[in-house]
């Protein structure tokens, strides 16, 4: 048996490989199966096998010598290395469509991650209920933030108001902005951003699309 230890760098190609490994094991639990080789997992992603044992070797995947990756080993490490073990609380700035739509999405409580909060200034979502997540005036972030310990935020506002409540976010300790603004936000360097930009992967789509 080999048993491998998480990397303290790994690069954002890998990280973003690890909920697709995570769906095919996942599978393979539920069928039963206890080993899997590398190959097979490549053929699955398309990827090199080489490409596969090293991310998965860069979590702490445990292994067998010989006979592949452990099933349910390698789930367990890469949830602890996602965090998806722990739910981490979060809350959501923006009630739109996009909002509303991310407030629906059942699936965040797997990947480790439950809103528990959301804001806008619409008087018409204010003191209600959207997904059975209370909204609240954008007004009382910084006292909801606090009384609630809250350090992830979801942004899903337009351009202009974006950098406002990010220095109103920041100001109430918050350590982390998932941005679905279509802006570039100036926050300290301690403060982690993951920016979704859809036009770029529409944008992608498109070039892709018509390159063929």
């Amino acid at each position: 048996m080999s048993l491998f230890y998480p990397k303290k760098d790994i690069s954002v190609q890998t990280i973003r490989r690890l909920p697709q490994y995570l769906r095919i094991f996942y599978n393979l639990h539920g069928y039963g199966r206890e080993l899997v080789s590398s190959t097979t997992i490549a053929q699955e992603m398309h990827l090199l096998p080489i490409v596969v044992k090293k991310d998965l070797q860069a979590v702490g995947a445990p292994s067998k010598l010989r006979a592949g990756f452990k099933v349910a080993g390698t789930i367990a490490v890469i949830e602890k290395f996602l965090g998806w073990n722990n739910l981490n609380k979060a809350f959501l700035v923006g009630v739109g469509h996009l909002g509303a739509a991310l407030l629906g999405f059942a699936g965040f409580k797997n990947h480790g991650l439950e809103i528990v909060a959301a804001f806008d200034t619409a008087a018409d979502k204010v003191g209600k209920s959207v997904h059975g997540v209370p909204v609240y005036h954008t007004a009382q972030l910084s006292s909801i933030i606090a009384q609630e310990n809250l350090k992830i935020a979801i942004l899903a506002v337009p351009a202009g108001a974006a950098q406002g409540i990010t220095d109103t976010l920041l100001s109430a300790g918050i350590a982390a902005i998932w941005n679905f603004a279509p802006i570039h936000l100036q926050v300290p360097a301690h403060v982690i951003v993951q920016q979704e930009d859809i036009s770029a992967g529409l944008a992608e789509l498109c070039a892709k699309l018509k390159s063929k």
